[in-house]
């Protein structure tokens, strides 16, 4: 009798295991769709953002920046940067108008994932942030900020971290006592900068 029981209750916790690990799964399932739904929508808006266009082609330099990653030098050059994505921006004609990069440097706090617009005279356009920024509250937080992330709209390459303000026409005002958050984002700035010169303009 004891027998039975024991294989009673041995099977009726294997069901429950089952479908508690079926429902977990479908939950799974159906979250990881939903954040990727979310972070792309994100990064379309943050597209957008950097530079406004008809279509954004996300195929046309894929190639050019696997080529660029397996290189390494822009990463070795800018402390470890590395890319997501690059996107060709058109306008309603087809005609390419900019390019957009989604990069990463090491900030203080992790990662900090940045979009970058450059136009084809290597200027910035703008930057932005597709997702929240591992950082410190009050301080690396900040870069998500006008104040900062204006700066670099209408600057070229080679940008360098100023602090304590007065920056000048190639230099970014770092957020105060944050330096090492400014720093990984310029950090993807200039790399960004330097794949569309490198990988793109320079091999038309």
């Amino acid at each position: 009798m004891k027998k039975d029981s024991f294989v009673r209750d041995a099977l009726v916790l294997t069901l429950i295991t089952l479908v508690a690990g079926f429902l977990l799964g479908g939950a799974y399932g159906m979250t990881k769709d939903r954040i990727e739904e979310i972070n792309n929508k994100s990064t379309m808006e943050a597209y957008a953002q950097v530079i406004p266009a008809d279509s954004y082609d996300d195929e046309a330099y894929a190639d050019a920046l696997k080529q660029a990653t397996d290189d390494g030098t822009i990463a070795a050059n800018h402390a470890g940067t590395k890319f997501y994505s690059v996107v060709a921006a058109k306008d309603a004609s087809g005609n390419e108008i900019g390019y957009i990069v989604k990069a990463s440097n090491a900030g203080y706090g992790g990662d900090d994932i940045v979009v970058v617009g450059v136009s084809p005279d290597l200027k910035i356009t703008g930057i932005s942030f597709p997702e929240a920024l591992p950082e410190t509250a009050g301080l690396g937080q900040k870069a998500t900020e006008p104040a900062f992330y204006e700066q670099f709209a209408g600057k070229g390459m080679n940008l360098s971290v100023k602090k304590g303000g007065g920056a000048g026409e190639d230099e970014i005002d770092a957020i105060s006592g944050a330096t090492i958050t400014s720093t990984a984002v310029t950090n993807s700035v200039n790399a960004s900068t330097e794949f569309v010169q490198d990988y793109i303009l320079n091999k038309k």
